[in-house]
């Protein structure tokens, strides 16, 4: 309608120059280009050492699972022969029998273990031990393939001081993992996570870690730099101290000892490390600050502060986690504290903790939607979690697709209990024993009545809870690849682009 009345118009009003309508003129155009919001960040040249975070997309490692007969001494002990797969002293179907909620795409490795996990078919379902330096080698080559810059080793204070076989665990890892960076040319740091730690450990603590500075950080070509000096981070730093067993003032101790033997600093640091609240111990904001501003880098924590892209916009204390990025950013730059996001693909802990909330990675939207944000406001490093955290369901690396996973149905009756409120609770055991207990989650042979108060007692078949999956539309590499990609665009060596880019 609207183009015949224009053509109307112009029959009735000829012009006087011969019937040749005027020259149309082109609107002005703009050609300066849109300002890019991206921080200019160095880009690392292949071969040379990591001399510093920035321009670097990392991602934790904790590299604590273990197998019967991977040559660890874990594995001499029928309860921690299934390290960090086992769940009440077992790994077998079944919520509460086992912990982790993805499985691993086993397709590519050379060491595997049978389980009692069974595909649909009746084949038994294998899975992978860190102990092995192969299974860590083939991890370092897949970052590599997929332009990942390097990862975190996790080493947990409670299970590498006085204990002797979490040491030699995390040992060999550490080792394999090490290895994996030099054939393979990826950055590599240490970060202690400080479960377990308390000021008795102080020196125990300090030792560890002059072996590690003295065997690699030394020596290791791409062990990673900033400022000059090899960096260690510190995770789980402003929660609150009596449930810590440490305060800011026991971890300010630690981290002079640690600047002292020539480290720079990187601290894991709670959500609302800033302006309070939430997770943050209110009391020691103020000495949590002058920490920080004693360090080289921070990274705040968001998995479990978050289920989806609304709550990511909007949650929080401040309008939203994805603008407080922004305010943290600013106030880090101020100090000349390097801040580094950290961004996850999705969490999923049911199988340890039943009555959790499983959020949906929506084919990677969830994961990207924190990488764009991160990006776009100027952050020069970003901080993933995890590598291959299949218990908490934060894995980036090959994960089987959701109608491929092996079944988690057990194969005997009994029933789950949830009790928040930590109440004693008389129920029959597994062994069909009378026994009380006020745990918070745990498995009854028979029904609890009456039920915890805003408790339940369900039995493990309506619960049914199955291992999560990558989408069956996508390879399972596709985490891998966007983990990738984000350090590409956080390199401007691709446009930023608020939707994943296409493959």
């Amino acid at each position: 309608m609207l183009s015949a009345l224009a053509v109307g118009c112009l029959s009735c009003n000829k012009p006087d120059n011969g019937g040749i309508p005027p020259a149309i003129e082109e609107p002005e155009q703009n050609t300066e280009p849109a300002e890019d919001p991206r921080a200019d960040v160095p880009v690392h040249v292949d071969g040379e050492p990591y001399t510093t975070y920035r321009g670097l997309v990392m991602a934790g490692y904790q590299g604590w699972f273990g197998a019967p007969g991977d040559g660890c001494s874990h594995a001499d002990h029928k309860n921690t022969e299934w390290y960090h797969y086992r769940e009440n002293d077992m790994f077998k179907p079944g919520v509460l029998r086992n912990s982790i909620d993805m499985w691993p795409d086993m397709s590519e490795y050379e060491v595997r273990y049978d389980t009692e996990f069974k595909f649909a078919d009746g084949t038994t379902a294998q899975v992978f031990s860190s102990y092995d330096e192969s299974t860590v080698l083939l991890h370092f080559k897949w970052m590599k393939e997929y332009g990942i810059d390097g990862v975190w080793m996790q080493r947990f204070v409670g299970e590498v001081i006085d204990n002797p076989d979490g040491k030699d665990h995390f040992d060999k890892v550490l080792s394999n993992a090490m290895n994996g960076s030099d054939q393979y040319q990826r950055a590599i740091g240490v970060m202690y996570d400080l479960g377990g730690y308390n000021p008795n450990r102080y020196d125990k603590v300090l030792a560890d870690a002059k072996m590690i500075y003295d065997t690699y950080a030394k020596s290791r070509r791409y062990y990673i730099h900033e400022n000059g000096k090899p960096m260690i981070a510190l995770w789980g730093v402003g929660f609150n101290p009596t449930e810590r067993n440490y305060s800011n003032d026991d971890i300010q101790a630690l981290v002079d000892g640690l600047q002292e033997q020539g480290w720079s600093i990187m601290l894991g640091v709670s959500t609302y490390w800033r302006a309070g609240g939430g997770d943050t111990y209110m009391p020691g904001k103020g000495s949590l600050h002058k920490l920080i501003k004693d360090v080289d880098a921070i990274m705040p924590w968001y998995v479990g502060r978050f289920g989806d892209i609304s709550g990511y916009n909007t949650g929080g204390n401040e309008g939203g986690f994805a603008g407080m990025v922004s305010k943290d950013l600013e106030w880090c730059e101020n100090e000349g504290v390097l801040y580094v996001p950290h961004c996850h693909p999705g969490s999923s802990d049911l199988n340890m903790h039943p009555y959790y909330t499983r959020n949906s990675r929506v084919g990677g939207d969830f994961f990207w939607h924190q990488l764009h944000n991160c990006i776009k406001r100027g952050c020069q490093a970003i901080y993933i979690a995890m590598f291959d955290e299949i218990d908490e369901g934060t894995a980036i690396f090959k994960c089987m697709n959701k109608s491929d996973v092996p079944s988690n149905e057990a194969d005997v009756e009994y029933y789950v209990v949830y009790n928040p409120k930590n109440e004693t609770v008389r129920y029959a055991n597994m062994n069909g024993f009378t026994a009380s207990t006020t745990s918070t989650v745990f498995m009854a042979s028979k029904p609890v009545e009456p039920e915890p108060t805003d408790g339940w007692c369900r039995s493990e078949k309506e619960l049914a809870i199955t291992f999560e999956g990558i989408d069956d539309n996508l390879p399972t590499d596709h985490y891998l690849w966007l983990t990738g990609q984000a350090g590409k665009m956080l390199r401007k060596q691709i446009d930023l682009q608020s939707s994943q880019p296409k493959r």
